[in-house]
């Protein structure tokens, strides 16, 4: 074990910079709350709605024609098994 020093104030001056960098890192965390919000509404802001560039070609997904929405299960399909898990496939 080491020996602890018995002079203060030298010991004070020492941990000077750990005290700011802990300040500092404090700071920047409260400004990151604040940029950062949680539970703010974002629908109206951001890349999600903005439109493509000018001159940019859309087209539907692919199996789609683009009028009706496309089928997720088909009609009568059994329900998937209790727990998610799945029989073996068959080769």
């Amino acid at each position: 074990m080491s020996h602890n020093d018995d002079n203060l104030n030298r010991e004070a001056r020492r941990h000077n910079p750990a005290i700011i960098a802990i300040i500092v890192a404090v700071v920047v965390a409260i400004a990151a709350f604040l940029v950062f919000r949680p539970g703010v509404n974002e629908q109206n802001e951001g890349i999600a709605t903005t439109p493509p560039p000018a001159g940019t070609t859309t087209t539907p997904a692919e199996g789609t024609d683009g009028a009706t929405a496309p089928v997720i299960a088909p009609e009568g399909a059994a329900p998937a098994p209790a727990g998610g898990t799945t029989a073996p496939a068959a080769n």
